[in-house]
Parts: structure tokens; C-alpha cells; sequence
């Protein structure tokens, strides 16, 4: 049963920004669909979970490093793997590379909900191969960030109805999709001017078809802070560190 899954790909240019860099989306679905891909391989996909167990999968937070955006043309692999799950939290790592020197490093935690309830499942619960081996090496070192600022109605930058385009298999916004929103919040000519260095997003609550979801960005010591609320439901927060 094999820890790691490997992916051999080049840019297509429809993943590319103004910039001509590969779109933080894509590169969310593109661990979202490794991922998927690894899943499927160790027999835990989303299909089998819900077969097997009554339950899916949900990421919760997701971590990326920016050490060069990879570029159209380039011979680019992709790797993923696992690491221990705790009683309720499951880990996965990943990073893009070229050349064997590694472009983006990728951090991620999901749970499992129950398919009838939404509640998160102890991991015991699930029918997953927890003796397999899994990797110790992080993509990134450290700890998630608890991004704990709070906006203000000035902070406000723009409103956003969700429609049947935004949502997936779950009936809920797409996560892939909220990286656009949130990078939706700069203006081209400002976005031009600008690298990421990190993007870390957490996903607090779920978001349906026909409510407004209400951006707020916030400068801070550490970066641009995102969040997005239905109200006063918080539903996403994100924060942006920027190269110098």
C-alpha cells in the first residue's frame, strides 16, 4: 500500500493569470485532484468512504509556499503523501517540482462527516487503512496560523451570490472556488504588483446556493487578512504573505 502518489503534468494556459503564473485555484485543484487520485488508488475516495463508511471527506485548511511560480512549458511533477492521522484529523502533504528543486510546497488537514448528519467522524470509525506507513517529512514546517483577526465594516470589499456554477458534488461552494473570491478582493493593476509568498485558507462553515457571501480584507503585521461571512456566520478566512 503505497504512502505516495506521483504525478507527471505540464501547465496548460488556461490555469495561468494575468501575470502569467499558474492561479492559486489551480493550484488547489491540483491537490484536490491528486489527492483524489491517491485516494482512489489506497481505496478511500470519496465514493468508497461513502460506500464503505457512510461518511466523505472535507478539507479544513490548506497551506501553500511559493518558492517560484512553475511556467508554461516546464516538465513538472507532482507529489503527495500521507501522515498519521489523530483521533479525528487526517494530513496530507504535497508539493509541485521541477528539475527535483520543489516550486510550491503544499499542507493540508481534512476530516471526514458523517454523509447523513455532517458531523465529523472519529477516524476509528472509518474504514481506512490506518496500517499503513506513512511518510514523517513535512512540504512545510510549522503549524497552521489560528488567524484570529477581526474585520470591521470599513474593512469591507465586495458582496458575491452564490449560483449553481459555484457548487459541487456536496451541493456546497466549491473550496477551490474561494481562492478566486478571495483573490478577487485585489484589483488587476494592484494584484500586477504583487507575489505571494503563502496562502493559507480555513474553512469554517458551508455555503449554498443563493446567499451572499460578504468579503473583508485587512491589512496585518503578517500579510493581507481575508475573511468572507454570510452575515455574521464566518464561512472562510484566509491570510497572504507577500514576497519583499
Amino acid at each position: 500500500m503505497k504512502n505516495t502518489y506521483k504525478r507527471k503534468m505540464t501547465l496548460d494556459s488556461n490555469c495561468l493569470d494575468i501575470k502569467e503564473e499558474p492561479t492559486i485555484e489551480y493550484l488547489m485543484q491540483l491537490l484536490q485532484d491528486v489527492a483524489n487520485d491517491h485516494c482512489t488508488a489506497l481505496g478511500i475516495d470519496r465514493w468508497s468512504l461513502i460506500k464503505n463508511s457512510n461518511a466523505f471527506w472535507v478539507a479544513t485548511k490548506v497551506k501553500l509556499q511559493i518558492n517560484r511560480p512553475a511556467k508554461l512549458g516546464e516538465k513538472l511533477s507532482f507529489e503527495t503523501w500521507t501522515q498519521d492521522p489523530t483521533a479525528v484529523k487526517f494530513e496530507r502533504d504535497a508539493k509541485l517540482a521541477c528539475n527535483g528543486k520543489t516550486l510550491v510546497g503544499f499542507k493540508s488537514e481534512w476530516v471526514a462527516l458523517d454523509y447523513s448528519t455532517h458531523k465529523i467522524r472519529p477516524a476509528k470509525t472509518l474504514a481506512y487503512p490506518f496500517d499503513m506507513k506513512n511518510r514523517k517529512d513535512r512540504a512545510i514546517e510549522g503549524k497552521f496560523n489560528t488567524l484570529n483577526h477581526t474585520t470591521a465594516p470599513n474593512d469591507f470589499c465586495y458582496s458575491r451570490i452564490i449560483r449553481v456554477g459555484d457548487l459541487d458534488v456536496n451541493n456546497h461552494v466549491n473550496n477551490c472556488f474561494y481562492s478566486r473570491f478571495v483573490f478577487d478582493c485585489f484589483g488587476s493593476e494592484e494584484y500586477k504588483t504583487k507575489n505571494v509568498e503563502t496562502y493559507e485558507i480555513h474553512f469554517i462553515n458551508e455555503c449554498h446556493e443563493g446567499e451572499q457571501l460578504d468579503f473583508y480584507k485587512l491589512q496585518t503585521e503578517e500579510g493581507t487578512f481575508v475573511e468572507a461571512r454570510v452575515g455574521d456566520k464566518q464561512i472562510i478566512k484566509a491570510l497572504i504573505t507577500w514576497k519583499q
